[in-house]
């Protein structure tokens, strides 16, 4: 299980109340926007050494998909 990803674009990584993240996540320093959420989509650990999240999109047509009905209000 993973945390709410409503209105995941624009907030900071690892902040969304109520959901136990990786230290590695919220000290990222990472705001999410398109390049950061593909970046992380396509290579989790690559792209936040030390996440948890172990489910990488590898297909960049489905990274783009996904991060376009994150993004959609």
């Amino acid at each position: 299980m993973g945390p709410n990803l409503h209105d995941v674009v624009g907030r900071k990584a690892g902040s969304n109340p109520g959901f136990n993240y990786s230290p590695a996540l919220k000290a990222s320093n990472i705001t999410w926007d398109a390049a950061q959420l593909d970046a992380y989509l396509a290579a989790p650990a690559k792209h936040v050494p030390g996440t948890r999240m172990v489910i990488a999109v590898p297909d960049p047509a489905r990274r783009q998909a996904l991060i376009e009905y994150l993004s959609a209000p």
